[in-house]
């Protein structure tokens, strides 16, 4: 598709740095460089690095490799990291990605504030599901507050909703969301899946009204049930419409902040065009962490040791489930999610969380996150978030309790 009429006004400033440019010709054998104002290697305070993984393998970065993580590195991804995630992408998702497809991000989180640089001015808007990620929300705000939200239930987005709301939109000559972002899989934070009708769906709405989907997926790994993953939005597409952003920090370790970004060539090319201006690249020390535990363990190991973890989460899961059906009221609803981290209570309406958490979070001893956070309308205010992935087995039982006296104390407020 033609990406350039969706383009934000901004971008024409974007161009490539002339020092950028010359990184891969100073790595050749023989060059000698009087270009790029690169520290020098002997100047780094580490000697080396001896990493040990869960496994009881290690792995140690020293010498040149070591002068590597410590130096600056290329924009779009280490270069002993790229064949990495390529096989790892073709493993998971059945999609195999070019070199120029990929750009390592800090997390997912670079990923939709790179998207929203790239592709939304003051006007522009986006269609999402209500209710959306904060986020997502956090980053396309700091370019537009414009937002087409669309409800959702069990089975995701309820695309047929998306499809009604844009026809309308076209037949009233208002403008079309410059793209619709989605998190198909254990949805933050309403713990649902896109199911594989509306996947279709969406794709279809999307080359009817020649629009960009951004699929944010950093729970599709994250299953509490034992099931075949659904197919990526990136997978399904045969027009080059999705962008997808991938992220390591569910699976491997938040602190790194590693994720990557793929999808079309072009696109991937502002992507790397914007990282030059904004951080020159991702470390080169995680990513070589990050390199070090996919040269020592192959890609069923990795998924071995990632359902090993869910088996964690999964039990979180139903303890917490158990405990709210013991003690939450009946007229509290919430979805018991397959995938992801998070329950979403709908308390009766009426009901203000965010009073809720100021007046009796402290006294009680317990959090949730209130709905509000997650509506671009100010809205679902009698909803709240539970996260059950750090929660110790011992305090899934009073937490419920607390929660339950929460509930009651806002049931006699009104």
């Amino acid at each position: 598709m033609n990406i350039h009429p969706l383009l934000a006004g901004r971008t024409g400033g974007l161009k490539p740095s002339p020092i950028r440019k010359l990184n891969p010709l100073m790595r050749m054998p023989g060059m000698i460089s009087l270009g790029g104002g690169y520290p020098n290697a002997q100047t780094f305070a580490f000697e080396s690095l001896d990493v040990v993984f869960k496994s009881g393998r290690n792995f140690e970065i020293r010498d040149k490799a070591m002068d590597l993580a410590c130096q600056y590195g290329p924009t779009g991804a280490h270069a002993d990291l790229k064949p990495h995630i390529i096989k790892w992408h073709a493993a998971k998702d059945g999609v195999e990605l070019k070199d120029e497809q990929i750009q390592v991000l800090n997390g997912a989180q670079e990923g939709l504030h790179t998207m929203a640089y790239l592709f939304l001015d003051q006007n522009d808007s986006v269609a999402l599901s209500e209710p959306a990620y904060p986020g997502a929300l956090g980053a396309f705000r700091a370019f537009t507050e414009r937002f087409i939200p669309v409800p959702l239930d069990a089975q995701g987005m309820i695309t047929a909703e998306l499809e009604r709301i844009l026809g309308k939109r076209k037949t009233r000559g208002e403008s079309l969301p410059k793209f619709i972002y989605e998190v198909p899989n254990g949805h933050n934070p309403a713990g649902v899946s896109l199911s594989l009708e509306r996947r279709s769906h969406l794709l279809q709405i999307a080359s009817r009204y020649d629009l960009l989907i951004l699929e944010d997926d950093p729970y599709q790994l994250v299953q509490l049930e034992e099931r075949d993953l659904l197919p990526t939005l990136q997978s399904l597409d045969r027009e080059g419409r999705v962008v997808r952003l991938d992220s390591f920090s569910k699976i491997f370790a938040p602190g790194l902040r590693l994720g990557y970004a793929s999808g079309p060539v072009e696109i991937i090319g502002y992507f790397q065009l914007y990282k030059q201006g904004a951080n020159l690249h991702t470390s080169a020390m995680d990513q070589a962490l990050l390199t070090g535990f996919f040269a020592n363990h192959t890609d069923e190991e990795f998924r071995a040791l990632i359902r090993e973890n869910c088996r964690i989460y999964r039990r979180n899961r139903d303890a917490v489930v158990a405990a709210a059906r013991k003690h939450l009221p009946d007229d509290v609803r919430y979805h018991v999610p397959a995938e992801g981290m998070f329950l979403w209570f709908e308390m009766p309406a009426g009901f203000d969380a965010d009073r809720m958490v100021e007046s009796d979070g402290l006294d009680l001893g317990v959090l949730l996150v209130p709905g509000s956070g997650f509506s671009t309308t100010a809205g679902l205010k009698n909803y709240m978030r539970a996260s059950f992935s750090m929660i110790a087995p011992e305090q899934v039982e009073e937490g419920m309790i607390r929660f339950a006296r929460m509930i009651e104390r806002e049931r006699k407020r009104r």
